[in-house]
């Protein structure tokens, strides 16, 4: 892989969909939108917009396996973004997230640690009966980018 690729990574969660756009190991853009996670239409919408803005050279998208525990509407939304990212003109990876860290706020602090624009995104631990952290989805959309090409990302693209 070149120093000069564009990846884009989109993640999706309950109520959120959101894209992370790495660029010689920087993040040159994170959005989330709750529109997109209405339904595939709206995620459709979604990733066409920001393929269009970013003009990468990969998209990737997460590979669902049956053990994840992600409900079907964010199953419907993310086969289509998927399916956005499979009919550009551009390389679409799926890839299982695999789990490496004790948990995703852990994961969250080490990718915190190594992409700093990150830090201010960083989530407080939760407490059991408290919702998920909106600002997680950033993390997962990087973890990614980094279960494709591993991690760091830096001894790839230099």
């Amino acid at each position: 892989m070149t120093a000069k690729l564009r990846v884009l990574a989109f993640a999706a969660a309950s109520g959120r969909v959101a894209h992370v756009l790495v660029v010689k190991d920087r993040i040159k853009s994170l959005g989330m939108s709750r529109k997109a996670s209405m339904g595939p239409m709206e995620a459709r919408a979604y990733a066409a917009q920001q393929i269009e803005q970013m003009r990468p050279d990969i998209v990737i998208t997460e590979k669902l396996l049956t053990t994840s525990k992600k409900g079907a509407r964010t199953r419907q939304i993310i086969d289509a973004l998927r399916a956005v990212a499979e009919l550009a003109d551009l390389e679409s990876i799926a890839v299982a997230r695999g789990q490496v860290h004790v948990n995703r706020f852990a994961e969250a602090r080490d990718l915190a640690r190594r992409y700093p624009t990150l830090r201010p995104y960083l989530p407080k631990v939760r407490r059991i009966w408290e919702p998920e952290p909106k600002t997680l989805i950033y993390f997962e959309a990087l973890s990614l980018i980094e279960t494709t090409f591993g991690h760091p990302l830096s001894s790839h693209t230099r």
